[in-house]
C-alpha cells in the first residue's frame, strides 16, 4: 500500500524542522530571530494544522471505504 499524504509531508515537515535547527546554529542575529518569528513558526503551525486536518480527512474517507466495501 502506498504511503499516505499526511505521513509522507510529516516526514518532510521533520526534514525541513532539522535543516532550520541547523541553520540556526550559524545564523544568531536579530534577523534570524525575526525570521523564526515572522516567516518560519507561522508556516509549520499552519502546517501542522493542515496535516491535521488532512489526517482526520483521509481517517474518515479510508473509515467510509472500509465500511462499504461488499
Amino acid at each position: 500500500m502506498p504511503d499516505r499524504p499526511d505521513e509522507d509531508a510529516e516526514r518532510l515537515l521533520r526534514v525541513i524542522e532539522a535543516a532550520w535547527h541547523q541553520a540556526q546554529q550559524d545564523w544568531r542575529d536579530d534577523m534570524a530571530g525575526r525570521f523564526d518569528r515572522v516567516h518560519w513558526a507561522p508556516v509549520i503551525a499552519e502546517s501542522r494544522l493542515y496535516l491535521r486536518a488532512l489526517r482526520e480527512c483521509l481517517d474518515i474517507m479510508n473509515t467510509a471505504e472500509r465500511d462499504t466495501d461488499f
